[in-house]
This record gives structure tokens, C-alpha cells and sequence, in this order.
């Protein structure tokens, strides 16, 4: 059985990437995911997922945990996902631990208190935040620019084989895309916002397709899934066209030409599910993440 570390600060949009990522059923405990299939970069590719490994035992009894790692050497990273647990848990350790060799430059262990069980596992890979990190600091930027990690968990999200971002800006999106090894093709209406995004892309080695148009005409039949930020907020620019009727032609445009999910963001004042509903779309579920004081994301998952 594997188990995966998930993000506490986003524990249901986690626990949505980790479906995604896995492609089947994940039984939960608080800030954990267990499942059985065998996927290799389930960590690595992911925003939110924090390390993937290896289940060694699962139990109350912390002399169980040691009969599984006594005589073993690890580099052991405790973990205890709710706080108000940790007095109880440091006894938990103490007993879980005995006779184990630590060091390290032994394997990794995992030994997290969640639920009232504790879980031992060896670690066997970690989120790649480096290209994350890396992905933030593109030549072109701006205020509400949607972050690498925004974007890596929409793109997750997808589910995708080839990505359309219709909005495509500065090409957030279309870099996380790239990155995981998808084809994608931009588009946007602002033909400097695609020679920036031009230019983000190459500078991490990056040739997406761009098309200068409008995401209410898409030049497209079919063999997409859709994953965008389209204009909302404060600063939102809808080039003269209002939100409302704007959303309208995007969803109406994709509900024909999509394979697969629409992942998209939007202000989570504003609620978009009947607007999808009448394109013939049906809304998967809604994730709200946020962003600053003046802006929450919803983050909607969207399929025929």
C-alpha cells in the first residue's frame, strides 16, 4: 500500500490532485492518502502533495510500529497532523522507536500521527518544489499573474492528454503544462500578452503553440481538455466585453470542443454553476483557495 503526505493548508483540492494523479478510488485519514496502485511521480508532479512512499505498517499500538523497525536504521521525519496531539505522540515515539538506529544517511522514514494511528512508511519521492520555485521567477510578470502552484494543481486537475489554455496571459499555465509533458496551445486576445508569454516559455525551454484570438471563437473542433484563468477581480480586463457575457461565449465555446475536463478560475463571489449548466456542462466539483485579502479563487471542475 502507498501513502502520500497531503498539503494542510489545501487538504481537499490535495485530495482531489491525489485522485487525479492516482486514477482511482484513495481511502483518506486526516492529511493522508492510501492507495494501492502503482504510479510512478505521484509526489514529484504534483502542487500539493508533499511525499509519496511506501506503507510499512499502519496501527494504535506503537509496539507494532517497532516490530516492523527495530534493528533498522532510518533518517525518521515525524509528523503529527493535528497539533493538539503532539504531547500524546512524543510518548508514541519514544516506544515506536526503540531500538531503531537513526541517521541521515539512512532511508527516510515517515512516522506521522494522524486519527489516532500511527502511520510508519518509507519514503520514496517528494514534490519537485525547485522547478516550482523556479517557475515563479519568469522574465515577464504582473499583479494577478496565476502562481506555478495554482497552476500545476489545475493542470492535475485536468486530467489531461492535450491542454488549450484559452486565456493564456503570460503563460502560466501552459509552463506547469509543459512541464508535466503535455501539449499545449495558448490563446489570447492581447498580442503583447503572447509575445510575453512567448518569451516566458522559452526562457524554461518551452515551445507552446500561441494564437492571438478570442476564447468566445475558438479555432478549435475537439481533442482538448481546457485548463484556464480567465479575467476576474479587481484588476480583471475584459477588453470592453462584460464578465458575464464573456464567461457565457468561453463555456459555450467549450462545451464543443472539449475532451475531457475544464479546470478554470474565477472569484468565488461570483458562482458559475448555472451559466455551465446551460452550455450542457456539468460542474465535478468547486475548490476555494485563497489568494489575499481582496481575492479568493474558486477553482471550478468542470465535464460534459
Amino acid at each position: 500500500m502507498k501513502y502520500a503526505k497531503l498539503s494542510n493548508d489545501e487538504a481537499f483540492a490535495s485530495m482531489a490532485e491525489l485522485r487525479a494523479l492516482v486514477g482511482e478510488e484513495v481511502h483518506f485519514l486526516t492529511g493522508v492518502g492510501l492507495y494501492d496502485r502503482e504510479v510512478k511521480g505521484v509526489a514529484r508532479r504534483s502542487s500539493t502533495i508533499k511525499a509519496v512512499g511506501q506503507v510499512l505498517t499502519i496501527s494504535h499500538d506503537p509496539g507494532e510500529i517497532n516490530e516492523s523497525l527495530k534493528g533498522n536504521c532510518f533518517s525518521i521525519y515525524p509528523d503529527v497532523i493535528l497539533g493538539r496531539e503532539k504531547e500524546r505522540f512524543h510518548a508514541l515515539y519514544s516506544e515506536a522507536i526503540r531500538g531503531v538506529k537513526t541517521s541521515r544517511s539512512c532511508r527516510k522514514l515517515d512516522l506521522i500521527f494522524t486519527d489516532g494511528v500511527l502511520l510508519a512508511g518509507l519514503r520514496e519521492e517528494e514534490r519537485d518544489s525547485k522547478s516550482l520555485v523556479e517557475h515563479s521567477r519568469k522574465p515577464f510578470s504582473q499583479s494577478g499573474t496565476m502562481d506555478p502552484y495554482t497552476s500545476r494543481l489545475m493542470v492535475n486537475l485536468a486530467r489531461p492528454r492535450r491542454v488549450l489554455d484559452p486565456f493564456a496571459g503570460l503563460g502560466s499555465i501552459l509552463i506547469e503544462a509543459e512541464w508535466l509533458g503535455y501539449r499545449a496551445v495558448g490563446l489570447d486576445v492581447d498580442l503583447k500578452m503572447i509575445g510575453k508569454a512567448k518569451v516566458n516559455l522559452e526562457y524554461f525551454g518551452y515551445s507552446s503553440e500561441l494564437i492571438q484570438g478570442s476564447a468566445t471563437a475558438l479555432p478549435y473542433t475537439r481533442g482538448f481538455s481546457v485548463v484556464t484563468d480567465p479575467p476576474y477581480g479587481r484588476s480583471s480586463n475584459a477588453k470592453g466585453m462584460k464578465l458575464e457575457e464573456l464567461y457565457q461565449g468561453f463555456l459555450s465555446e467549450v462545451a464543443e470542443i472539449l475532451e475531457g475536463r475544464l479546470v478554470f478560475a474565477a472569484d468565488s463571489n461570483v458562482d458559475w454553476r448555472d451559466v455551465i449548466r446551460s452550455v450542457g456542462l456539468r460542474t465535478v466539483y468547486t475548490h476555494f483557495l485563497y489568494q489575499h485579502k481582496s481575492l479568493s479563487r474558486a477553482i471550478y471542475v468542470v465535464e460534459r
